[in-house]
């Protein structure tokens, strides 16, 4: 079996599965291919301090939102969450001195909502991880490292999140983005393709548009994880385009 990929999705506002947008139609065409299992990383799951994973076998899926229409709510998703693949994830974490303390726990939109559209029956086993709050751009990107042994052995990694995430900053559909996101967009792809781990580390000083794109940046967080487990791999933009004037929803694999 080839080594498995690492994906970053920009899984949007909530309804990105109920929307005919070029991202919904985007990821209702990708798959995750050949691959025995998936862990996932979401912007929506942060732990206080500890490392956590998911070892809810068959969990249900979390309405962390509110406000929007209500066929969003009746939403289903079979997901399945294996001991062996919970096992497997938790012993190379601690194999990385990364102890991660099992809870049970509902999945957030920013797991169900892209992957019900890229697995629609579930096909594929996941299992999440949670994102440490007090976790560094650096501490994340060793999270990622210790997870990217998994890949050779068929488990791939999926981190959800967005690569620009101002709420404040959203406009009408059609609405032109505006300077400062497509500056950070760019300096983002850029450094990434040069595998330019110090800048990228340190994104917040040095990238143009960086806190006017992320006034917090936990949907940046993830992207940090799948830059660790990609290792030398550069990425490939799978999709681009704008969403809300000023999200952008680029999305990646990486191998």
């Amino acid at each position: 079996m080839p080594i498995a990929p690492v994906w970053f999705i920009s899984h949007g506002a909530p309804d990105l599965v109920l929307r005919d947008q070029p991202a919904t139609q985007f990821l209702t065409r990708l798959r995750l291919g050949d691959i025995k299992g998936v862990v996932v990383i979401s912007a929506h799951w942060f732990s206080r301090s500890e490392l956590q994973i998911n070892v809810e076998p068959n969990p249900a899926l979390m309405y962390d939102f509110y406000g929007f229409p209500e066929p969003l709510y009746r939403i289903r998703w079979p997901a399945s969450s294996p001991g062996w693949l919970q096992q497997t994830v938790s012993d190379d974490l601690a194999a990385a001195g990364l102890h991660a303390a099992p809870v049970l726990r509902e999945l957030d939109h920013g797991v169900w909502s892209p992957l019900s559209l890229m697995d629609p029956a579930s096909e594929t086993p996941l299992v999440q991880i949670s994102l440490p709050a007090s976790f560094t751009p650096a501490q994340l990107w060793r999270l990622g490292e210790a997870l990217h042994g998994l890949r050779a052995r068929g488990i791939g990694i999926l981190a959800s999140g967005a690569i620009t995430h101002n709420l404040g900053a959203l406009g009408p559909d059609g609405s032109p983005p505006p300077s400062w996101a497509k500056e950070f967009v760019d300096w983002l792809e850029q450094a990434m393709a040069r595998g330019d781990r110090p800048a990228l580390e340190d994104y917040r000083a040095r990238a143009p548009g960086a806190v006017a794109s992320h006034p917090h940046d936990d949907h940046l967080r993830p992207l940090f994880v799948a830059l660790g487990a990609a290792a030398m791999d550069r990425p490939t933009r799978l999709h681009q385009s704008w969403d809300y004037g000023s999200l952008y929803m680029g999305s990646y694999r990486f191998g």
